[in-house]
């Protein structure tokens, strides 16, 4: 029987059952359609049934309501949360205070392979951590700067005395946060539906509504006999990004009301943001919930279909299946072919994050030529691959780039995560609202900061703001100082908590003249270990700590300085969204893309990914395993009709390599 049949058919006795499941199928295999089409099972068969239909993105919403109509509730999680709890304020202030207590230092146990030095670095980072959070919020409370945080070796000394000192000043903090909160009247708490949280106007973003979910989950069963009342049955599109604590509460209401199920539907192959559940295998095994698998692929050439079935370790193996096309006909194997290329070219020695500039820089030049070869294999295609100097030259945003790489060893999300904090990816939404005419989503967004939209003028005037912002003129602290004077964004914890840190920082090493000397001579070229020490003695631990303040320093100099056009955030926001030739593997998850090239590089970010980890035969690391080839599996499925991956290898990996990958073509860098 087709598996299309058996999947959809097995998932329809569930719902007539009563029995929860998780339907799991790769990359193209009609999960969301699925789910529509059980939708619509329900409304012919048992119109009485009450259902949720959870999503994560409002496009999902719109797309369901258009397939189903509006007789079951379509919501994304945040917005179905939040309708739960919002009438139960009371019960809300109760809890709240979670959000913003601190946790004290508690010292963990040694790990077994953990070497006595391993282990004190890793208690002093935890201490370092949470004396971070306790200084930001001293100040948030009392507008009172903390002493600098100690450093490892006086920390070794006495660690107990320091926890011990560190918990006080926290429980006393603690009770002074849950005061504050006591004298606020309960009906002032609301959902802000933004990324933060704040203490000052007592509300809550988007991580707070989970975590007061899961709170008042755990405080208060009734609330889950609510649910019950509520609906049958809910479905949850994409599981695997749900959060493990809230698909937990939904599925322990199962328990207690044998007629009230959860249907998830997913991959735990595209598992790759780490706030989600990723996998149920624990639940299927349990018993508390039954596996259908779907091999089906609606989506890729049968050329794609096979690298994608190689990078899976689960026990599905996708095959073709056919969909309908315009004339009403369905689809043959002809109209389904494509192509797929694995290019790969051996080098001596691979650079990695502490390389010197030039070993980087030309083995980047070699990549690139191995690049430009694959397009010569496919037209009009999207480059995948992890964020680096060369895209953010050729897409708008080099000095962005610069300043956050001169920084931090290894970038990642470091970019994404300090734009997000200063609210410049906020203000770089409304911008794109604007440029595509969503008009409603900026009166939407910007009524809530308080701009006043009643008139004409008042229309000319926001007009004419956000084309200022685009002209290219200001710089990313002019544009954040103008939005914030037209109350086109509105000041976040979050914000005004950042520019504190950096305030605090600032003042410390002003006064610390052990670092001003060290700045000095590091200003005039003694910029390594070995140099300073010809001048003046210090230990490796010192310089490499007072380097790193020097970086910090110079980060935040440049970062608020006019350095930096607001028009260079705007075209990394337009790069992460999708907007360019350019696509990062964060990011990739979506709609197909009709050719691809999957740069298999991990661009000197090697401490979170490898991607030898696929071919290799060792297990040593097998969670990151697991997540590169995750992300590759993400990147290579979003290709409907060609494909080409690209690496460059070790000579010692070539071996492996070709057994996981033996179609692969060998390229010669100084042929091309």
């Amino acid at each position: 029987m087709d598996s299309k049949v058996n999947a959809v058919e097995c998932a329809k006795l569930c719902l007539d059952n009563n029995e929860s499941f998780v339907l799991q199928g790769g990359a193209g295999s009609g999960k969301t359609e699925t789910l529509k089409e059980l939708l619509e099972y329900m409304s012919r068969n048992k119109p009485e049934k009450r259902i949720v239909c959870i999503t994560h993105t409002n496009l999902a919403v719109d797309e369901i309501i258009n397939r189903v109509g509006n007789q079951y509730t379509i919501s994304t999680i945040h917005s179905f949360l939040h309708s739960v709890i919002k009438d139960y304020k009371k019960n809300i202030k109760m809890i709240i205070n979670e959000l913003f207590t601190l946790p004290k230092m508690v010292r963990e146990s040694k790990k077994e392979d953990e070497t006595e030095n391993d282990y004190k670095k890793r208690e002093h980072a935890k201490y370092k951590k949470i004396y971070s959070k306790y200084a930001d919020k001293l100040y948030q409370i009392r507008n009172k700067n903390c002493k600098k945080v100690i450093g490892k070796r006086e920390y070794d000394k006495n660690p107990e005395v320091y926890n011990s000192q560190l918990n006080e000043g926290i429980e006393i903090l603690n009770k002074e946060i849950c005061v504050n909160i006591d004298q606020k009247d309960y009906n002032d708490i609301k959902y802000n539906d933004t990324k933060f949280n704040s203490l000052k106007d007592l509300t809550y973003g988007h991580d707070g509504l989970l975590d007061i979910t899961n709170l008042l989950f755990n405080k208060y069963p009734l609330l889950k006999k609510i649910i019950c009342d509520r609906y049958d049955y809910i479905f949850i599109d994409e599981y695997q990004d749900t959060r493990e604590d809230i698909i937990s509460n939904f599925l322990s209401i199962t328990e207690e009301n044998p007629n009230f199920s959860i249907c998830l539907f997913g991959d735990s192959m595209q598992a790759i943001y780490p706030d989600g559940i990723g996998k149920v295998d624990n639940l299927v095994y349990k018993g508390a919930i039954r596996y259908i698998p779907k091999s089906d692929n609606y989506r890729c050439s049968p050329q794609v279909i096979d690298i994608i079935n190689t990078l899976r370790f689960d026990d599905i193996e996708q095959e073709i299946a056919f969909k309908k096309i315009e004339n009403g006909n369905l689809e043959t194997l002809e109209d389904r072919q494509g192509s797929m290329n694995i290019i790969y070219a051996v080098c001596d020695k691979k650079p990695h994050s502490r390389s010197n500039f030039e070993e980087k820089e030309a083995y980047l030049k070699d990549l690139d030529k191995l690049i430009g070869h694959a397009q010569t294999k496919v037209n009009k295609s999207k480059l995948l691959l992890l964020t680096n100097k060369a895209i953010a030259e050729k897409v708008g945003f080099p000095t962005l780039y610069k300043i956050f790489d001169d920084r931090y060893v290894e970038i990642g999300d470091k970019i994404d995560e300090n734009l997000k904090y200063l609210q410049i990816m906020e203000l770089c939404e409304l911008c794109y609202y604007f440029s595509e005419k969503q008009y409603n989503k900026i009166i939407n967004k910007i009524k809530r900061n308080g701009f006043v939209l009643n008139s004409i003028s008042d229309k000319e005037e926001l007009s004419k703001n956000i084309k200022g912002l685009l002209s290219g003129e200001y710089s990313i602290t002019e544009a954040l100082d103008m939005a914030f004077e037209f109350k086109l964004i509105k000041k976040s914890e979050s914000y005004i908590n950042y520019l504190t840190r950096k305030e605090v920082f600032i003042n410390a090493i002003g006064d610390d003249e052990r670092y001003q000397e060290f700045k000095k001579n590091y200003q005039q070229g003694l910029n390594t270990h070995k140099r300073i020490n010809t001048v003046s003695e210090i230990m490796e631990e010192e310089f490499k700590e007072l380097e790193r303040k020097y970086k910090k320093e110079q980060f935040y100099d440049y970062l608020f300085s006019n350095a930096i056009k607001f028009n260079e955030t705007y075209a990394y926001h337009y790069y992460i969204n999708e907007k360019t030739d350019y696509i990062t593997m964060h990011k990739t998850k979506g709609s197909s893309i009709d050719s691809v090239i999957v740069v298999m590089d991990e661009y000197f970010w090697n401490s979170e990914y490898d991607f030898s980890l696929i071919y290799s035969n060792h297990d040593a690391e097998l969670p990151k395993k697991a997540k590169s080839q995750k992300l590759i599996y993400v990147a290579c499925s979003r290709a409907k009709t060609n494909l080409v991956c690209v690496r460059i290898i070790k000579d010692s990996e070539e071996e492996d390599f070709l057994k996981y990958f033996p179609q692969a073509e060998k390229v010669d860098l100084l042929a091309i």
